[in-house]
């Protein structure tokens, strides 16, 4: 028996330094939050990621895209897994269907609202990305 799991992260589009969130909006206040899905039996959490990304946004996603940030325990959901899926190209067409989906800046994300957990996924996130594009610039001056 496969213990549930909570699969989530954002899209990065490395030409702009932009992520993709999604904006929840209740009665009293919006916030941003990753894109992200529970666990089903006998699947990996790239594939459950991907399948959640690609239902909310009606686009297709290249396996070989998603990278890999970092797991923890967390208190409601259990193992989560938090990915990012790296856009080198042109900015995807983005047709949401649940919920409003929103490019923003890295730099300014500090300005809007979000759970003090999404920030510090963001934030991990941030530094991977920082660490995996100095990574392959110095593999290329080698």
């Amino acid at each position: 028996m496969h213990k549930p799991f909570y699969a989530s992260g954002f899209l990065y589009h490395s030409p702009s330094q932009q992520i993709l969130l999604q904006q929840l909006t209740s009665d009293t206040e919006a916030k941003l939050v990753m894109f992200g899905s529970k666990s089903h039996n006998g699947e990996n959490p790239i594939t459950i990621f991907q399948q959640c990304v690609e239902k909310a946004l009606g686009i297709t996603i290249d396996t070989d895209s998603i990278r890999p940030i970092y797991d923890y325990t967390h208190d409601k959901f259990g193992e989560h897994f938090i990915f990012y899926i790296e856009i080198k190209d042109t900015i995807p067409v983005i047709n949401s269907f649940n919920k409003k989906a929103e490019w923003l800046s890295l730099s300014k994300l500090s300005k809007f609202n979000m759970s003090e957990q999404t920030r510090h996924d963001i934030t991990i996130g941030e530094r991977v990305i920082r660490f995996n594009f100095e990574s392959s610039q110095a593999t290329l001056q080698s």
